[in-house]
C-alpha cells in the first residue's frame, strides 16, 4: 500500500441551539478529523464518538496516535480491523482509508464497496428535550422533515406535553421518542 502521512485534528462544531437529553445539554460537538495522504491522493474521515462510552475526542485522538506508526507504514482497511477496536477512532481512520482508496482508483466509494448507487433516504430530524412550546416551534421549523425523533427526559408529565405539542403542529409526521437514560422499567407500569 505504501507509506502514508497521517494528520489528526479536532474540530468543535457549534450547534445551532442547545441540544438537551436526559441529564445532559450539548452546545457543541467535538469531532476528530483524520487525513491520510500518500503524496498524490488524500482521504479524510471523521468521528464524534459516544460520550457515555468515554469515546471522546481526546480518547479517540490518543487511540489513533498510539497506532500512528502502523497507519503511516501503510495499513489497509482489513488490517485496521484487528489493529484498532471498534469505536470512533477506528471509524475515522477507516473512512479516511475508504476515501483514499476511492481517490486512488478514481471511483466512488460506493462502487469500490460493491454497493448500488446511493439514493435519497428518509432522514429523521431530532429535537432535543425542551419546553413543549419550544419543541413545537422547532418541529415547525423542520417543515420539510417527514420524520421527527423527540428526546425525552423521564419526567412523564412534561414528556407527555412535549409529545402533544409537537403532534399538534405536525399531525402527519412520523414521530419517534427517545428517552435515552431517562426512563426505567418502572415507567412501563404507568
Amino acid at each position: 500500500m505504501g507509506l502514508l502521512r497521517l494528520s489528526v485534528t479536532t474540530e468543535k462544531l457549534r450547534l445551532s441551539a442547545p441540544f438537551r437529553i436526559s441529564g445532559f445539554v450539548f452546545e457543541e460537538q467535538e469531532v476528530v478529523v483524520v487525513t491520510l495522504t500518500d503524496g498524490r491522493h488524500r482521504g479524510r474521515g471523521e468521528a464524534s464518538g459516544v460520550y457515555y462510552l468515554n469515546d471522546t475526542a481526546p480518547t479517540m485522538t490518543a487511540a489513533i496516535e498510539s497506532v500512528r506508526s502502523h497507519i503511516e507504514a501503510g495499513v489497509d482497511r482489513a488490517a485496521l480491523q484487528s489493529l484498532m477496536p471498534a469505536g470512533g477512532a477506528r471509524n475515522a481512520v477507516d473512512c479516511a482509508l475508504w476515501e483514499l482508496d476511492a481517490q486512488r482508483a478514481r471511483t466512488p466509494v460506493w462502487k469500490l464497496a460493491g454497493l448500488p448507487p446511493p439514493k435519497p433516504l428518509l432522514t429523521t430530524f431530532t429535537l432535543g428535550a425542551d419546553d413543549p412550546p419550544k419543541m413545537a416551534a422547532r418541529a415547525q421549523k423542520y417543515a420539510q422533515a417527514r420524520a421527527l425523533k423527540l428526546k425525552l427526559t423521564g419526567e412523564v408529565e412534561i414528556d407527555v406535553a412535549r409529545v402533544a405539542a409537537v403532534r399538534a403542529v405536525r399531525p402527519g409526521v412520523w414521530m419517534g421518542v427517545d428517552a435515552n437514560q431517562g426512563y426505567t422499567s418502572a415507567h412501563s407500569s404507568r
